[in-house]
């Protein structure tokens, strides 16, 4: 891969990191909105209970005056009744607001959990695409090595079988002694003379 190409590949992952990290952060802060319209929803129920028990008060209240002027027995049962309603109202309130706020905070955690993972994962695709990038650039390389070698050497046909001639006594590679090294300096200044 040409290195233009490899810095244009590079700037668009970090792009693409950019623009997901900002998907990131706006997931966040939608997640944080819902939070807080979450909290206020629970604000609210609270309000409601506090207006529900005044109302339940003034309820109670009343109740009492009209027994003292009627009946004493029929108010404290009513009172009884009023009371056992208000306990169980406040309870199933206080229940529901503890839900709402744990059902905030598990949404709150797993939408942190599911950035983060798709921070992860986007991190890792971009470190694997780079990796495979560069193995590609190594091994255009080595081709390109190998195309410049032959172009140095002339290969022809002897008797059908490919040949290239070669002078005893060249110097051999030193990692594998089956490979004579050839020395195109000579071939070099040939082609020099010749030009002049």
């Amino acid at each position: 891969m040409e290195p233009s190409k490899m810095e244009e590949f590079v700037a668009n992952a970090a792009l693409l990191a950019a623009h997901l990290t900002d998907q990131c952060n706006k997931a966040a802060a939608t997640q944080q909105a819902a939070a807080e319209e979450l909290q206020a929803s629970a604000i609210a129920v609270g309000k409601t209970i506090d207006d529900g028990k005044r109302e339940i008060g003034e309820q109670t209240r009343g109740a009492i005056h009209d027994a003292l002027a009627q009946e004493i027995p029929a108010a404290t049962h009513s009172i009884g009744e009023t009371a056992a309603r208000l306990r169980q109202v406040a309870d199933h309130l206080q229940q529901e607001q503890a839900r709402l706020t744990q059902r905030a905070r598990f949404l709150g955690w797993k939408s942190l959990g599911v950035l983060s993972v798709a921070c992860l994962l986007l991190v890792a695709g971009s470190g694997y695409a780079a990796r495979h990038n560069l193995q590609r650039a190594a091994q255009a390389k080595v081709d390109a090595e190998v195309l410049e070698a032959l172009q140095q050497v002339t290969i022809t046909s002897c008797s059908g079988q490919p040949c290239i001639r070669l002078q005893e006594g060249l110097p051999r590679w030193q990692k594998n002694d089956q490979y004579v090294l050839i020395d195109t300096s000579g071939e070099q200044e040939a082609r020099g003379n010749s030009g002049r």
